[in-house]
């Protein structure tokens, strides 16, 4: 399943990736609900940090960890009505090398193919 584009610069994938969100004080373990070579959505049990400066270490099956610094862009509650409540978080990052980035690119392609090309390779203004 693709993300429709909206307000963001590239597509999305629809990911389920073991995920640690290091702060200097604390650290939550989560999973991926999507991707894209730019950012994150994460859900966790515990509440995350909120705002600020986090470090990710993606555990994506069959390749080596994805280690990428971000920023919380948003927060939030999710199913705040259907017994215990989990969290939400989006990341933007801010520092991931070029290897992640291309790997993450790579696997919108495989599942959209051609369709995600024009989205996933547009270069910032």
């Amino acid at each position: 399943m693709s993300i429709t584009l909206g307000r963001r610069q590239f597509s999305r994938t629809v990911v389920r990736w073991p995920v640690t969100l290091l702060t200097s004080q604390d650290k939550t373990e989560g999973e991926t609900e999507n991707v894209s070579p730019t950012g994150a959505f994460i859900s966790c049990k515990n509440v995350p940090i909120s705002e600020g400066s986090v470090r990710m270490v993606i555990k994506v099956p069959g390749h080596q960890p994805i280690n990428v610094a971000g920023k919380v862009v948003w927060s939030t509650v999710l199913k705040p009505n259907e017994g215990t409540p989990s969290f939400g978080v989006g990341v933007e990052f801010t520092k991931i090398s070029d290897n992640d980035s291309h790997f993450l690119r790579e696997v919108i392609l495989k599942r959209y193919g051609k369709m995600a090309e024009r989205f996933i390779n547009k270069k910032k203004p």
